[in-house]
């Protein structure tokens, strides 16, 4: 049994914890925040939703630069990587720059497309859960 490096195991959890603030964070305000403004006054569903969007973009930012700083760690000490393997890589990067960019700009304040663009992120997001799971059981063969 090697021996266990706390480099690649911080990246991996920085890795993790950044999807989960991004998807989760967009699960929880689609799903639950949303419905709850719809019950406020229209003039007070904007401020509210506002100031939600501003509260959460830090985290947006932050989840991105480590989700990005992260997955090219993560990718670059990968070793004996077949083209299947690339091609799935492929495909979930570029769904992660669309959710990436959709998170950023729902993130604004008063964003009439806000719930459309969360419920996108939710499904794209969870797409970009199911191919890391195809990598992982393809490294782990």
């Amino acid at each position: 049994m090697g021996s266990l490096s706390a480099l690649p195991v911080f990246f991996r959890i920085l890795h993790i914890l950044s999807a989960f603030t991004l998807v989760g964070g967009a699960m929880a305000w689609r799903f639950a925040a949303i419905p709850g403004e719809r019950t406020l006054a229209a003039d007070t569903q904007s401020k509210v939703g506002s100031a939600a969007a501003a509260a959460w973009r830090p985290w947006v930012i932050t989840a991105v630069i480590g989700i990005l700083v992260s997955g090219i760690y993560n990718f670059l000490h990968k070793t004996g990587l077949t083209p299947v393997y690339h091609a799935i890589f492929g495909i979930k990067v570029l769904l992660a720059l669309d959710v990436i960019a959709v998170l950023i700009l729902a993130a604004r304040p008063n964003d009439a497309n806000r719930s459309r663009k969360l419920m996108h992120a939710v499904i794209v997001g969870v797409a970009i859960v199911i191919l890391s799971a195809v990598l992982r059981a393809l490294t782990l063969r």
